[in-house]
């Protein structure tokens, strides 16, 4: 399985997000291009910067959690929380280059945490070690870039 932690998967990722020229279109969804870099921004923050109210549920935390990590691939056209919907009010774009440097530290950062370290709360499913955010990142990252066509 992908994650972060590993330098080869996480030095593909980021020349996948090097990549984007700026005129990549989705394949699928709503958001533009600079809004999905900083969608990736914004969900690569939160390991560190509590930003969404947490929402998590009994369910979310014990069965949906381990199904999205390890079994499941990241499904389309998923609705979100306003916190992290670009075109409500999720973080805004702060430019392509901008965002593309900030992400590629977000992703050097986690990708290469202790593996004790403390993270904050993922707000759907709670608890989470930092292998389990490299996880899910690397997962969500893939999945948008994918959509770009990268």
């Amino acid at each position: 399985m992908k994650t972060l932690r590993n330098e080869k998967d996480r030095k593909a990722i980021i020349g996948r997000i090097n990549s984007l020229s700026g005129e990549e279109k989705a394949a699928w969804g709503r958001m533009t291009l600079e809004q999905m870099v900083s969608h990736l921004v914004q969900a690569g923050e939160m390991p560190f910067v509590e930003s969404v109210p947490a929402r998590s549920t009994f369910a979310s935390r014990t069965f949906i959690k381990p199904l999205v990590l390890y079994v499941l691939p990241m499904p389309k056209e998923v609705k979100v929380s306003a916190e992290l919907d670009q075109q409500q009010a999720g973080r805004k774009p702060q430019g392509l280059a901008a965002d593309r440097e900030t992400l590629i530290e977000l992703t050097n950062k986690l990708g290469t945490l202790p593996e004790g370290h403390q993270c904050l709360d993922h707000p759907m499913f709670g608890k989470m070690s930092a292998k389990e955010w490299a996880l899910i990142a690397h997962k969500h990252m893939d999945h948008h870039l994918r959509q770009f066509g990268v």
